[in-house]
């Protein structure tokens, strides 16, 4: 992975819980053996080997003595923890970030930030990535009004940290897609809709940014309200990753079919969309009919 690119945690912990897996299933060990061996539950184990945590100090110096593993496997797997968890000093690791997301949600600041390339399609909201801080306020203040306002301005703000990945050196590429209804739609009232749509002009302008809109004259593909998003990294070591936004925050997939099946959706709805040069124009049509 380049070094231009915000390499992070995520990674590590993936390449420390596959070899660690490899180690075990060598040693013809079940993760049940592994798990009674430190006296934590099965799930404990497999987390690690799934790449969602590291393993303790004490977990691993267990771990690898009943692998039976070599000193040269040791060094690399405690390398490459130690490389890991220097990666710990983005802003999402500030105790405000890691007090409102979980899960998933958490780790896809590490995801987002490590891609390349994302394709999203945001459905009925403005793509995340190029939104106005006065419109994510407007959309906080609806779908989280039963949160105190603090966690409220604690959203916008990380809302509005991402998107620093597309100023950045090697910035990343990003082919965006919504519905007409989500550029229609005057969210936050007149003054702020039309910020919200010269900000989509002026980001579609880049040479890294893609965006276009699914027309309502599409029909079927113009009411395709769901959103995801799919991240691919550089070189080819890393798995692609598709997000998928639910109710309770992202859900994170990797497996190779889910991620097929999301680029055909992804590609099935880009052509009914309308070109970004199209879409332009519907922009700034949309900003002179706004009163």
């Amino acid at each position: 992975m380049s070094a231009d690119v915000n390499t992070n945690a995520i990674f590590a912990m993936r390449d420390v819980g596959e070899e660690l897996q490899r180690l075990r299933t060598e040693a013809g060990l079940r993760q049940e053996d592994a798990a009674a061996k430190l006296n934590v539950s099965r799930y404990t184990v497999s987390k690690i080997e799934r790449g969602r945590a590291f393993p303790t100090e004490h977990q691993l110096s267990t771990l690898l003595g009943l692998y039976n593993a070599r000193a040269d496997e040791c060094a690399v797997i405690e390398a490459k923890i130690d490389q890991g968890r220097s990666y710990g000093r983005a802003w999402w690791e500030e105790q405000r970030f890691r007090s409102l997301f979980q899960g998933d949600s958490y780790r896809y600041f590490y995801v987002e930030d490590a891609a390349e390339r994302i394709a999203s399609h945001s459905g009925t909201y403005v793509p995340g990535l190029l939104q106005t801080r006065e419109y994510v306020e407007a959309i906080a203040a609806f779908g989280q009004r039963h949160e105190s306002a603090e966690r409220r301005m604690v959203f916008a703000e990380s809302r509005m940290k991402r998107q620093a990945i597309l100023a950045r050196r090697n910035p990343v590429v990003l082919d965006a897609l919504c519905l007409e209804s989500a550029v229609r739609a005057v969210v936050g009232g007149p003054s702020t809709m039309r910020r919200q749509l010269r900000h989509l002009l002026t980001m579609a302008d880049r040479p890294n940014i893609t965006f276009r809109v699914i027309p309502h004259s599409t029909g079927a593909p113009s009411i395709s309200s769901a959103s995801f998003t799919i991240v691919d990294f550089p070189g080819t070591a890393n798995r692609s990753i598709v997000s998928q936004e639910k109710m309770t925050g992202e859900i994170l997939h990797d497996d190779v079919a889910e991620v097929r099946q999301a680029r055909r959706m992804f590609r099935n709805l880009a052509e009914c969309a309308l070109t970004p040069e199209e879409t332009s124009g519907l922009l700034r049509v949309l900003e002179g009919e706004i009163r």
